[in-house]
């Protein structure tokens, strides 16, 4: 919830923390794009990607 109220629309989450989704709000979930994660590598191959789409300054 803090990332929504900080603007943050894509937010990456280890895969094993998913079942924790049921305590995010449903109006939350609609606003927020979740990235699961499995490995560091998969966090660092994310936020490359993220990072990237971004456009420029």
């Amino acid at each position: 919830l803090a990332a929504l109220r900080a603007g943050i629309r894509t937010v990456l989450l280890p895969a094993r923390n998913r079942k924790d989704l049921a305590d995010v709000p449903d109006a939350a979930r609609e606003k927020l794009e979740f990235v699961w994660l499995e490995t560091v590598d998969d966090a660092l191959a994310a936020a490359l990607e993220l990072e990237t789409a971004r456009p420029a300054a």
